[in-house]
């Protein structure tokens, strides 16, 4: 359990990075020819709200302390331990959904994450909100999340992982407030040769 945490969290650091700042969006224009200088925002001082504090959850937090965040967690266990370590506040996932800047997913997926974030869900978060997902895509409505990106309802999303894949909506793909990418967050050849080694280690052990 874990093997591949630094990983996952990196990623999810980074797509907080980049769309907080606009890094993806600014690059895909100047691709394209434009020269758009929109800076976007600092992750510094922002309220980020972590859905799943295990694993990958806590070593995010640990990767956020520098950036002197206000963090929100919500787990279905008690995360004390969590909170005395980091200074991060358990709340009920309303309120996390309503506060944070940012919402990071790292769920299992069961049938109390399946759909967890739904046009409900996605009604409650701010307008100037993003939407993270590197856990698993079935976690979040496909249809409900493109809705609230297509109607600007929220600021943007990035998505590691989809409903199927490879996802094959291409107009959902293509929407300039999404950043998507093919299920990489646990894939960086540390974690690949961290796993491998587990899994030989324990074979070796039984």
């Amino acid at each position: 359990g874990g093997i591949n945490k630094r990983s996952v969290s990196e990623q999810a650091l980074a797509f907080m990075i980049g769309l907080s700042r606009n890094i993806f969006s600014s690059s895909l224009r100047l691709k394209s020819g434009q020269w758009h200088k929109e800076g976007g925002a600092q992750l510094t001082g922002k309220c980020v709200g972590i859905i799943g504090c295990g694993h990958i959850g806590q070593d995010l937090i640990h990767l956020l302390q520098p950036f002197r965040c206000r963090i929100l967690i919500n787990d279905i266990v008690d995360k004390n331990l969590v909170t005395d370590t980091y200074g991060a506040i358990q709340v009920t996932k309303e309120d996390l959904i309503r506060e944070a800047d940012f919402i990071s997913l790292h769920v299992p997926l069961t049938d109390l994450t399946n759909r967890l974030v739904n046009q409900s869900f996605l009604s409650q978060m701010k307008a100037s909100a993003f939407l993270i997902n590197t856990s698993r895509g079935p976690v979040v409505e496909q249809a409900a999340l493109k809705k609230a990106l297509q109607q600007k309802a929220i600021a943007g999303a990035a998505l590691d992982v989809f409903e199927s894949e490879p996802p094959d909506d291409l107009e959902f793909l293509g929407l300039p407030n999404l950043i998507p990418t093919s299920h990489i967050g646990g894939n960086a050849e540390e974690a690949i040769l961290a796993m491998g080694r587990s899994a030989i280690e324990h074979l070796r052990l039984f």
